[in-house]
């Protein structure tokens, strides 16, 4: 799907509130086999270093406070014979969370961030999300989410509607955490401190490009990926966890824009009056490779 801003803490964040925890911090290294252009001249890597880290602050038994911060790093070629340009992210989570009764309960966050090649706070560098997930218990091991998100993307703001649940069987064992149409991760435990697992990342966002050559009015990079992996899971203490993923990108684009070069409205994967023309040359899907240590608080 044609996807959204790279969301490395709210939706992490919220699953406290279905789940007997809490997901504190996140280092994770992704990286790809060379990527042929689509004109078959030069290749490129996309290697990415990602950190987040949130806090819950617990205001009373109907009200906790959600804090977290979150920066990534990705190298790759938006052209066959360019050099590496460096695409950061540096961002904050703020919100909160109501429970309302035993049934429903709703998540309330903010994410400002710098998206762009070089981080300084500046008009052009800076993006606004809004994540709103309402939580209905239906059964001790069956909730279900509705929510919404948007973000003031480069090209325009997005909107997305959110539909997703959480599941655990009976024995333990099986677990589906969806957030639809942004993620979806099932994990089924082996033996103990092992689990199998396949996961789905919706992922996409902007980035501003302070250093670029593609136009004199100024220039953003668009990202989509659909990543498609499978992943074993090790437990190396009771809260230290290690995920080894190998997977397939699909439907990957860096595409460059026009600054001006905007859409009226991107709604889930549907860009409204897009009319932009894309600068740069498209490198093939391929095969990607993920490492990530998670530490999660236990309740």
């Amino acid at each position: 799907m044609k996807s959204i801003f790279y969301i490395l803490f709210g939706l992490v964040a919220v699953q406290v509130w279905s789940q007997n925890y809490f997901n504190l911090g996140q280092l994770s290294y992704t990286n790809t086999p060379q990527n042929k252009f689509d004109t078959g001249r030069g290749q490129t890597q996309v290697e990415e270093l990602a950190l987040q880290f949130e806090v819950p602050i617990v205001i009373n038994e109907r009200t906790t406070l959600l804090a977290g911060f979150f920066t990534n790093q990705t190298a790759v070629k938006l052209d066959p014979h360019n050099p590496e340009t460096k695409l950061k992210v540096l961002g904050l989570g703020l919100g909160v969370h109501k429970t309302f009764n035993p049934t429903w309960s709703a998540t309330f966050m903010g994410f400002p961030k710098i998206a762009s090649d070089v981080i300084t706070l500046s008009g052009n560098n800076t993006q606004f999300a809004f994540l709103t997930l309402i939580s209905q218990t239906k059964q001790a091991n069956l909730k279900y989410r509705y929510g919404i998100y948007a973000n003031t993307e480069k090209y325009g703001l997005i909107i997305v509607p959110i539909l997703g649940l959480y599941y655990l069987s009976p024995n333990s064992r099986l677990d589906a955490n969806l957030n639809l149409p942004i993620l979806a991760d099932i994990n089924y435990l082996l033996r103990k401190n092992l689990w199998l697992g396949i996961k789905f990342d919706g992922l996409g966002t902007t980035y501003y490009l302070n250093n670029q050559a593609y136009s004199p009015s100024g220039a953003y990079a668009s990202k989509i990926s659909n990543e498609i992996s499978t992943h074993l899971r090790f437990a190396l203490t009771k809260s230290l966890y290690l995920n080894t993923k190998i997977g397939y990108a699909l439907g990957r684009s860096y595409d460059v824009y026009q600054a001006n070069d905007k859409v009226d409205l991107n709604l889930i994967a549907f860009y409204f009056s897009d009319n932009r023309t894309r600068l740069n040359e498209r490198f093939k899907d391929g095969a990607i490779f993920k490492v990530e240590l998670l530490y999660r608080l236990h309740f």
